[in-house]
Order: structure tokens, then C-alpha cells, then sequence
């Protein structure tokens, strides 16, 4: 049975639920699927791990990390940290005046990360000053990379918001009306070909050219449905994936397809519903559902190749591609390796206990994992 909406309804902290409410996704009342028992085939081992003090303790929260050649950064709370990616020794740490609730990510020298108040935040990378705050019209939720000193910013009245990285000059924006209803959260906005492409409360997915805002493409991927207020909501708030010119993306209540992105055209579409997103790669297009499986799809086709429903109602997050290997965290705080080829449990390990709701970051070949309780955790599997 579904939670009634006044039980899940979240307030927006700027607009207020008057006009817009934000629900969290529908959970299943019914108990996680136990974890089953496995042999192992393959051999993980821990690199290290911090308690960065920067953990947001909420469900609704999606902060991920933001991995570059020499360190890990993350942010949650009221707090932002630089870490060493060989040992896990603290580099920086500056406080922030209000909750964090959108980033990380960086480029050019600077680290971004937004708060509830609408602040759009620069960090120096070297040593966590604050470079420039600008406000933006509502909360951020997400924010881009970087291409060629325009930063994006996604907030939570619908708008998209290119900023100049050196100065925080807010150059365009974009705002699209979102719902009466919609879920909580957006997913990081991607770049390609010149182009920053995000995802929408009312079902779409839009580019915008990265240097002037405008609008080039849009594809519809889930309309409101007839039955309950939660069935209505359209979001398309996961993760996105570009391979070569194809975009891969998926909706709640809707659809999940692969996108031609010259042009916006849809070329195969199916009926997967997902608020967490997709990871893909030539081989393979692999997303966690609603109900908490694991799909792998043919990329030219969307025709599932495999699913996994070990972890049913377990909420895993968005898979992340590492060589033979997708990785998910869920929401106990165990992170699970599945064999890439054919769906089988490979190896599972605790996180933070406090659980995960973003994917694990894979570089190279260490995975990095950052959990509700501020536990950021690097790992390697053989």
C-alpha cells in the first residue's frame, strides 16, 4: 500500500507546498528482500575509509562526490572536504553557512556545490576558499561539470542556470514549469557535443547550448497517468548517460530510452520506471527500478538481457560500471558487486550504515562511496 500524500509531502523550502509539493518516491510498506547468501567470486579489498563529517542524514538528499587526479570531495550538511585519493587523509575542510543540498562537482580549479537557501558556491580546489556565492531563484539540487568556464546549476523550481566559473556571473537561465506534484531531487545535468542536457519534473529531458542557454532538443519520457496523486508524477530526476552520440535516460512512472542526441529523437523507448537513472556502456545499458532490480538492456534496443531481484525494496541506487562489474549501494548500507555479463552476486560488502542515495563513483579501478552518514570509502575488486 502506497504512503498517503500528506504522509510523504515535503515542503519546498522556498516556494512553500502551497504551489508545489515534493513527495518522496513510493516506497513498498512490505520488508526488504533478505539478503541471500552467495559465494563469492570475487575478491574485494578496502583501501580506506573517513568519517568526513559531512553527511546529510536524509533520504531525499543526493550529494555525490567529485573525484579528480589527486583527491575526492564531498560535501553534505553544513560542511565541504577535500580528501587524498592514495590514503584517505583530510585535505581541506570549510564550513558552509547553509544545508548543503546539491553537488559535487568541479572543474577549472573550483569545487561546486549549492545549499537550500539557493546559494550557488565556488570553492577553490587547492584549499576550500570560498571563491563566490551566488543566489539563485530556489534550492539547488545538482549541479554540472564545467565546459569552457560555464558552470550549470539545477534548482528546484525548475530552472537550469549557466554561471561563469571565475566570477559566478549567472550568464542564462532557463526555467520549466514543474508539476503541482513531483518527486524530490534532480539528476546532474551532463554535457555533450556543446550542449548541457537535464532532466525535468514534468517528464522531459531538454538541451540547451552550454554558452547561451538556448533550447535545442526536448524528448517527452513519461506523462501523468490516470489513478492516485503519486501516479501522476512524471519526474525524470536520475542519472543520465551519454554514449557517443546516444543518450540514455530514464523517468518515473514512465519510460526508459535510448536518444539520438543531434536531434532529440527518440530511437527505442520501453516501460521501466526508475528515479535513480542508468549507467551504460557499448555493451550494455544497466538501471535500478522502482520496485529494486537490477536490469540489464541491449543499448541499440532497449531488450533486457538479464535482471537481477536480489535486492527488491532494498532501494538501490543508480549502478555504476566498473570493468566487469556493476556496483549499488542501498539504503542499509551494503555495497554489491553483480557480474556484469549475466547479473550474478560477485561480492558484497557494509558501507555506511546510514545507507547510500547516490551511486558509487568508479576511477580506474578503485570505486568511492559516499553514504547518508558523511563515510566516504575507497575500494578495489580483483
Amino acid at each position: 500500500m502506497k504512503p498517503s500524500l500528506a504522509a510523504i509531502c515535503i515542503a519546498l523550502s522556498l516556494t512553500g507546498c502551497s504551489t508545489v509539493q515534493q513527495v518522496l518516491p513510493a516506497k513498498d510498506t512490505n520488508p526488504p528482500k533478505p539478503l541471500k547468501e552467495f559465494a563469492p567470486t570475487a575478491k574485494l579489498g578496502t583501501l580506506w575509509q573517513a568519517s568526513t563529517g559531512s553527511g546529510s542524514g536524509k533520504d531525499y538528499v543526493r550529494i555525490h562526490p567529485f573525484v579528480d587526479e589527486g583527491a575526492v570531495f564531498v560535501a553534505g550538511g553544513r560542511s565541504a572536504s577535500a580528501w587524498n585519493k592514495t590514503n584517505g587523509g583530510r585535505i581541506w575542510q570549510t564550513p558552509i553557512d547553509a544545508d548543503i543540498t546539491g553537488g559535487v562537482n568541479g572543474g577549472q580549479g573550483s569545487i561546486f556545490l549549492g545549499t537550500s537557501n539557493g546559494g550557488a558556491i565556488a570553492l577553490d580546489r587547492q584549499t576550500g576558499k570560498i571563491r563566490w556565492n551566488t543566489r539563485l531563484t530556489s534550492e539547488v539540487l545538482s549541479v554540472s561539470p564545467v565546459s569552457n568556464g560555464i558552470v550549470a546549476f539545477r534548482t528546484s523550481d525548475g530552472g537550469l542556470h549557466g554561471l561563469s566559473v571565475q566570477s559566478g556571473e549567472i550568464l542564462w537561465q532557463q526555467i520549466r514549469q514543474s508539476p503541482v506534484l513531483s518527486l524530490r531531487g534532480a539528476g546532474v545535468p551532463v554535457l555533450a557535443g556543446g550542449m548541457v542536457i537535464a532532466g525535468f519534473d514534468s517528464g522531459v529531458v531538454t538541451a540547451f547550448d552550454m554558452q547561451n542557454g538556448k533550447a535545442l532538443w526536448e524528448a517527452t519520457l513519461s506523462v501523468p497517468q490516470e489513478g492516485s496523486d503519486l501516479d501522476k508524477v512524471t519526474d525524470v530526476d536520475g542519472q543520465l548517460k551519454t554514449v557517443g552520440e546516444a543518450l540514455f535516460a530514464a523517468s518515473y512512472n514512465g519510460q526508459i530510452a535510448g536518444i539520438n542526441m543531434r536531434n532529440g529523437t527518440a530511437a527505442w523507448s520501453a516501460p521501466y520506471s526508475s528515479y535513480t537513472g542508468v549507467d551504460a556502456d557499448a555493451n550494455g545499458l544497466y538501471t535500478t527500478s522502482v520496485q529494486g532490480d537490477l536490469w540489464k538492456l541491449t543499448p541499440l534496443t532497449g531488450q533486457p538481457l538479464w535482471k537481477m531481484d536480489d535486492l527488491q525494496r532494498r532501494q538501490p541506487t543508480a549502478p555504476a560500471l566498473m570493468g566487469n562489474y556493476v556496483v549499488v549501494g542501498d539504503k542499509d548500507g551494503f555495497i554489491h558487486w553483480a557480474n556484469a555479463s549475466n547479473g550474478q552476486l560477485a561480492a558484497r560488502t557494509r558501507g555506511d550504515n546510514a545507507g547510500y542515495t547516490v551511486s558509487p563513483v568508479v576511477d580506474g579501478g578503485t570505486v568511492y562511496t559516499f553514504g547518508r552518514g558523511g563515510l566516504l570509502s575507497a575500494f578495489t575488486i580483483q
